[in-house]
């Protein structure tokens, strides 16, 4: 039983704690302390995910020690390798880590053995912090947060990391060496940064320090979901998901700067198909290091608490509904009275558009995302009116005799559109307060009357009698509609057969024709199959079909030319070349092919 064991400090690595008691126990052999810690000699002194810690919790308990798991949670790299990591190998994690049973495949499971970032090469410390630690403690101790990868700023005293001499993965496998006074002494100066980058580090491993201090319980489909959220949020994905790349990565590299990227190993490179930004953005097969997690996390001004929160959102580029009525004519106006929005895209901007359609027909649409409040009361296309709208326009202009410009302001549109509608006839009755179902009841019957007056057109000739009416029960019922629309007739498939033989017969005799513009040409070109089908318009023909075509494959293949018989000119301006090959078997038949 040991006599004695060291008090574990805040914030220190359980490998610099072990180290201590090495240091203090005057142990000549490693091995000894590992006996000692574990009760044989063959440990690997292992500083980022120490393994066997039932066993050295089973020999120093009796000092009153912090319990195993906050050992790993609050002292190791545990959190910081697997809270981003697959379902199920934070538990493979923790159970190696305690029972000591896989040590050889531990790193392997977090995925860190196949990043390409790479580790420090040395145990890093902070001057300020070493001084004040002997000051307060008579030692000092390797903090855990300055060895995490990303951390490259103490944060207490806003100075960057120095390296200290001692290797972070030591020559000896066995051996814990302690912090002290002489191998916390270098020399060598630090690399500068400018104070954007400063700043960024600074912030980023603020978040590192957070990430490996806390539990956070991730998913890798909640995490690609926050994802996806975030930046159709920032206006770099559509609506659909599709990630505009070339946006991202110049957005991230101008946002970051090149300094930063390459100090994190995290360079962005958007000509490159496996460049880890576009991957990220993509669905998940792999792991990612946490320090292009948090990267990516920190450029859409989230943190490693906040970005989660996304996880069982759904974009809504136009907000939350309901939505409310721009119809100038109706006595809803600018009420929210529009449940639902119909979202497309764009095909010039690849924006969102949204289209809102309120019960009196009035259909608007408008080019998003919304930006402000004020941006759910414009208008960017009217796309129907309604014979509501239509009515007040007869009343304004017939009735109360106003002018085109008058009725024009008072109904928010321009003077061509009142003009277009002024004389119309319509046959709608003044606006009525009426409830939903009754509206409801009054379309369907309309829609039952308009089948009755026309018992021989389909569906979609009765949309183009009514299109309006048919807009309205879309929107609204649409389970009415199909439920009570004449059914789609059944028509007999005819089956055309390709007569092949025919066809090669004729393709020959086309090919022939190409072959010999081809040859006669003022510039010489290469004779592939290739140019022969862009010549007469059959590319995909010849490509995909060949094989059911004999006798023209056999001329294509005596006439086209390599690439080096094409370069040495053996073909150019020498038709008798191809002019001899005039023999070709058809059918068992025997067909001269004329020039």
């Amino acid at each position: 039983m040991l006599s004695f064991f060291p008090r574990l400090y805040e914030d220190e690595l359980l490998y610099s704690w072990l180290a201590r008691y090495h240091l203090r126990s005057c142990n000549v052999s490693p091995k000894v302390t590992m006996k000692d810690l574990f009760g044989f000699g063959d440990i690997l002194a292992v500083p980022d995910l120490p393994t066997h810690l039932d066993k050295l919790f089973h020999r120093i308990r009796h000092f009153d020690v912090p319990g195993v798991k906050r050992w790993i949670e609050k002292h190791t790299f545990f959190n910081y390798y697997t809270t981003f990591a697959k379902e199920g190998v934070s538990q493979q994690v923790f159970n190696a880590m305690t029972s000591g049973n896989r040590p050889g495949v531990i790193h392997m499971m977090t995925g860190m053995m196949a990043s390409n970032i790479s580790e420090p090469t040395y145990f890093r410390y902070c001057p300020q912090c070493v001084k004040e630690d002997i000051e307060k403690l008579g030692e000092t101790y390797w903090h855990l947060s300055y060895q995490l990868p990303g951390v490259f700023v103490c944060l207490k005293h806003e100075e960057l990391l120095q390296n200290s001499s001692e290797l972070f993965r030591g020559k000896n496998k066995h051996t814990y060496i302690a912090a002290t006074k002489e191998n916390c002494n270098s020399k060598v100066k630090s690399p500068k940064y400018n104070n954007k980058t400063m700043e960024y580090l600074k912030e980023i491993a603020t978040n590192i320090i957070k990430l490996s201090q806390g539990y956070y319980n991730f998913s890798w489909s909640g995490i690609q979901s926050s994802y996806k959220y975030l930046l159709q949020k920032h206006g770099f994905a559509t609506v659909n998901g599709t990630v505009h790349q070339m946006d991202l990565a110049e957005e991230f590299r101008w946002f970051y700067g090149d300094e930063l990227l390459k100090a994190l190993q995290s360079q962005v490179d958007p000509d490159n198909p496996a460049c880890w930004l576009k991957a990220i953005t993509r669905k998940h097969r792999k792991g990612f290091h946490p320090i292009r997690h948090l990267l990516f996390i920190h450029f859409f001004k989230e943190s490693i608490d906040t970005f989660y929160q996304y996880a069982d959102k759904t974009y809504q580029p136009f907000g939350k509904g309901p939505y409310p009525c721009l119809n100038t004519a109706a006595d809803h106006y600018k009420q929210p009275v529009i449940s639902d929005v119909n979202v497309t895209i764009c095909t010039d901007t690849r924006k969102p558009v949204g289209t809102f359609s309120c019960s009196y027909g009035f259909t608007y649409s408008r080019r998003g995302p919304d930006q402000t409040l004020e941006d759910r009361y414009r208008i960017g296309t009217i796309k129907q009116l309604g014979l509501v709208w239509e009515d007040k326009l007869q009343k304004l202009i017939h009735g109360e005799k106003l002018s085109y410009y008058a009725a024009a302001k008072k109904l928010n549109v321009d003077i061509a559109t009142v003009k277009k509608y002024a004389n119309k006839v319509t046959t709608a009755e003044s606006p009525k307060i009426i409830d939903d179902s009754k509206l409801l009841s009054e379309k369907q019957t309309q829609w039952l009357q308009l089948q009755n007056k026309n018992p021989n057109l389909a569906k979609t000739q009765l949309r183009k009698v009514d299109p309006a009416l048919y807009t309205w029960l879309y929107r609204h019922a649409r389970k009415w509609l199909d439920e009570n629309s004449p059914q789609r007739k059944v028509f007999p498939t005819v089956n055309k057969r390709v007569d092949w033989n025919q066809r090669d017969n004729e393709l020959v005799i086309e090919i022939q024709t190409a072959v010999k513009r081809l040859y006669t040409a003022n510039k010489p070109v290469q004779v592939n199959i290739s140019r022969i089908g862009k010549e007469i318009g059959k590319l995909a023909l010849l490509e995909r079909h060949l094989d059911k075509l004999p006798m023209t494959a056999s001329y294509i293949n005596k006439v086209t030319e390599t690439r080096d018989r094409f370069q040495s000119g053996e073909f150019n301006g020498q038709q008798d070349n191809y002019l001899k090959i005039t023999k070709m078997f058809l059918n068992g038949k025997l067909l001269v092919l004329l020039v």
